[in-house]
């Protein structure tokens, strides 16, 4: 099986649009699995050709019909050929079920905060905003305590006593507990806006887990935004990334 034909079958009842409909399939084709840069009228038409199907009887007629800016534009007319309008392009990923890609924002805390820190941890202060921008207000939380975790444990490590947070074990301590050994730490001084958010924003994340009568809203991620951003930029900036490892 080709692979155009392997992508036409991820499009629902296919066969049943017009030649002039199916174009804008084979753009997507072309421009998102294909990588082309410059998409023709002979290249659409092999499409249709690769898979045996009678193309529009003037493909470049109905492309011009797409480009004029108005409700029915579908196209982009280049130097180099055509590309698909942003929002036609989302339509097909939407129906092909492909998740939507969000650039991180800035709306709980800049995230150039994060520039020095690991990998992990730029892709959690990512996953924590687009799931505030998408109203995923639970999933935030849980993403923030998570990261609160993390930097906590990070900033034992980095000062070489890392052994003051683990139990007989060896294993790490629950949240609750390195809260505690955070703010009693002679090694730091933690700021009173750090000492006093650290336990809210793990008791609101707690709630939004283990409550089923919780539910998180806008609201309670927005009043904490301030204190969020404060509480990490201060961890981070005591960690001092990268960690240095210790003797």
């Amino acid at each position: 099986m080709t692979e155009s034909k392997k992508f036409i079958n991820r499009i629902k009842e296919f066969s049943d649009l017009s030649p002039s409909q199916q174009i804008k399939y084979f753009i997507y084709y072309l421009q998102v699995e294909k990588k082309a840069e410059n998409i023709e009228v002979k290249d659409i038409k092999q499409c249709y050709d690769e898979l045996h199907i009678n193309p529009p009887s003037n493909i470049p007629r109905d492309l011009k019909a797409r480009i004029t800016k108005n409700s029915k534009q579908e196209f982009i007319k280049t130097k180099t050929g055509y590309v698909l309008l942003a929002k036609v392009r989302h339509q097909i990923e939407s129906e092909l079920n492909i998740p939507v890609e969000l650039d991180p924002s800035d709306s709980i805390y800049p995230q150039a905060i994060f520039a020095k820190t690991p990998s992990y941890l730029v892709a959690f202060a990512s996953e924590a905003t687009s799931c505030y921008d998408m109203g995923l207000y639970n999933s935030c939380l849980f993403m923030l305590r998570k990261i609160c975790e993390i930097l906590l444990i990070e900033l034992f490590e980095s000062k070489g006593i890392e052994s003051k947070i683990k139990n007989s074990n060896g294993d790490y301590l629950q949240l609750a507990e390195l809260i505690k050994a955070a703010i009693t730490e002679n090694t730091w001084k933690l700021s009173r806006i750090v000492k006093d958010n650290l336990p809210k924003i793990k008791q609101l994340a707690d709630s939004s887990v283990h409550s089923k009568r919780f539910k998180a809203r806008k609201s309670d991620i927005d009043q904490m935004q301030a204190d969020i951003r404060v509480v990490f930029e201060e961890l981070i900036s005591l960690i001092d990334y990268p960690i240095k490892k210790h003797k």
